[in-house]
């Protein structure tokens, strides 16, 4: 790939991003190792994060210049038509219907079965000491259901894809109010999402490179960065946040919308 500034390139069209979405998922599917034979139902999802229209140059430059250092961070995607990075996912204890009863997916999206008798949608999750869920979901006897279930939207064989929606960079804690990133504060994200700790303490993600901040999210610890968290957008990519998200941890947490603003 060689790189010319954001402001001297021609912007790719839908068109053509969608057919590189395309491969990319193929690409991305093909190289997951799984536990139950290849014929089983898996469950693949994304999760799509918006670069703030004030930040886009900022973060082209960067993404194109680091290219293929960012490029080891096998599990994104940069849709430039829509300046958005899909981050993708084993769609970890994912629940869906059979037969009248919901069925859990092991950690890698995956059931042990080569057909689902439904129509293969996520419900939600069961919470663990890990996953707790957020202000979006509907928590009723252990069950973190979505407010919405979410159907594929695509399918490979036996590999079913999902769109989780949108995650924000800028607030990951969600609260609508006003911006809010300490842990103690109303959250509707991911710090409350896993029970008042940031992902990186819950899961043993810490890759360092910055100095650690247990009370709010390390969502801009990438290689190379600056570790000023006003540059997250820049730096998210194989960050500690990219990383959980990237497993599988964090699909439940929701976000109605996404603007594109700051």
């Amino acid at each position: 790939l060689i790189w010319t500034p954001t402001s001297a390139r021609s912007r790719i069209s839908e068109g053509v991003v969608k057919r590189e979405l395309f491969s990319y998922e193929e690409r991305y599917i093909n190289s997951r190792s799984y536990k139950h034979p290849n014929e089983t139902v898996k469950l693949v999802g994304c999760k799509k994060m918006k670069i703030p229209s004030s930040e886009t140059e900022d973060f082209e430059d960067h993404y194109y210049t680091n290219y293929h250092e960012i490029k080891k961070f096998e599990s994104h995607f940069y849709d430039e038509a829509n300046r958005e990075i899909r981050i993708y996912f084993p769609v970890e204890n994912a629940l869906v219907e059979h037969g009248g009863k919901m069925i859990e997916a092991n950690e890698l999206g995956e059931f042990e079965m080569d057909s689902v008798d439904g129509d293969y949608a996520v419900l939600g999750r069961y919470q663990t000491d890990h996953v707790r869920g957020v202000d979006g979901n509907i928590i009723k006897d252990g069950v973190i259901f979505l407010a919405d279930k979410v159907h594929p939207h695509r399918q490979l064989g036996n590999v079913y894809v999902y769109d989780f929606g949108y995650k924000d960079l800028h607030d990951h804690d969600y609260d609508l109010g006003k911006r809010c990133e300490k842990i103690w504060c109303k959250s509707k994200g991911c710090v409350k999402n896993h029970d008042g700790q940031n992902c990186s303490n819950k899961f043993g993600i810490k890759e360092g490179r910055c100095p650690f901040r247990s009370e709010t999210c390390m969502d801009y610890n990438r290689p190379g960065t600056d570790c000023n968290k006003a540059h997250r957008a820049k730096y998210f990519l194989g960050s500690d946040c990219s990383i959980a998200v990237a497993k599988g941890h964090c699909y439940n947490e929701m976000l109605a919308a996404a603007t594109g603003e700051d």
